[in-house]
């Protein structure tokens, strides 16, 4: 089964971070393409359904995720959130969402996906898709959960 990490740094408390991850973050972090309409979005907690339409321009199929997972302590806040329903030959999808605390003024965003498809090459032809997806998070974690520091 493909997977793969990214880990992004912020300047702001892990605890600000985990507050800031809602509908509105979702869909900031929304590639171009496909583009996104969340449909619902119940939240991060154990239970918590998540479900996206696609528009792939000839098909707006459904992606819906199930928070199977929800934690909060002093060093860490995660979620994970598994595939249910999903496009693009998918038959396995699980991301944990981690936010782990660096020090009081700044902590890590780290995204670990993993996915299976019924087609190990298929499997191979998303990875870099789905990197890419992730990837293009970076600037806007930075952009809209950095805090400005004063002087």
């Amino acid at each position: 089964m493909p997977s793969f990490r990214v880990r992004t740094r912020v300047n702001a408390p892990m605890q600000d971070v985990w507050t800031q991850f809602d509908a509105d973050l979702l869909k900031k972090l929304s590639p171009p393409f496909p583009q996104v309409r969340i449909v619902r979005f119940d939240g991060c907690q154990t239970g918590d359904i998540v479900t996206l339409e696609l528009n792939l321009v000839l098909a707006k199929p459904l992606w819906t995720s199930k928070i199977t997972d929800s934690v909060q302590n002093e060093q860490a806040c995660y979620f994970v959130d598994e595939g249910v329903e999903m496009p693009l030959g998918l038959t396995a999808w699980r991301h944990e969402h981690r936010i782990e605390k660096r020090d009081e003024k700044s902590a890590y965003i780290v995204d670990k996906i993993s996915f299976r498809t019924k087609n190990w090459l298929l499997d191979y032809l998303l990875l870099p898709l789905f990197w890419g997806m992730i990837v293009y998070r970076i600037p806007f974690y930075k952009m809209y959960l950095n805090q400005q520091t004063s002087i």
